[in-house]
C-alpha cells in the first residue's frame, strides 16, 4: 500500500508538472497571439489609411482632369471662334483689296 501511495504521489506530481508546463505554454501562446493580433490591427489601420489617401488622390486627380478637360473645351471653342473671325477678316481684307484695285483702275482710266 505504501508503494502504491508513493507511486500515486509521483504520478500526481508528474501530472501537476505537466499541467504547470501546459499552463505556461498556453500563456506564452496567448501572449504571442495577442501580439500578432495587435500587429495585424496596426497593419490593417495602415492599409486603411493608405487606401483612404489613394482614394482621395484619385478623387483629386479626377477633379483636376475634369477641370483640364473643361478648360480644353473652352479653349477649343475660343480657337474655333477666333479662326472663324480671322477667316471673316481675311475675306473683308480681300474684298477691300479688290475694291482698292478696282478704284485704282478706275482712276487710271479717268486719267
Amino acid at each position: 500500500v505504501a508503494m502504491d501511495t508513493v507511486s500515486l504521489e509521483h504520478q500526481i506530481q508528474s501530472v501537476q508538472r505537466h499541467i504547470s508546463f501546459l499552463k505556461k505554454e498556453q500563456m506564452a501562446l496567448l501572449r504571442d497571439l495577442h501580439l500578432e493580433i495587435l500587429r495585424l490591427q496596426k497593419r490593417c489601420s495602415e492599409l486603411t489609411r493608405d487606401l483612404e489617401m489613394r482614394e482621395a488622390q484619385a478623387h483629386q486627380q479626377e477633379a483636376a482632369s475634369q477641370e483640364l478637360e473643361s478648360k480644353c473645351r473652352a479653349l477649343e471653342s475660343q480657337l474655333a471662334a477666333r479662326t472663324a473671325a480671322n477667316a471673316e477678316l481675311r475675306r473683308e481684307v480681300a474684298q477691300r483689296e479688290a475694291l482698292v484695285s478696282a478704284l485704282r483702275c478706275s482712276l487710271r482710266a479717268e486719267e
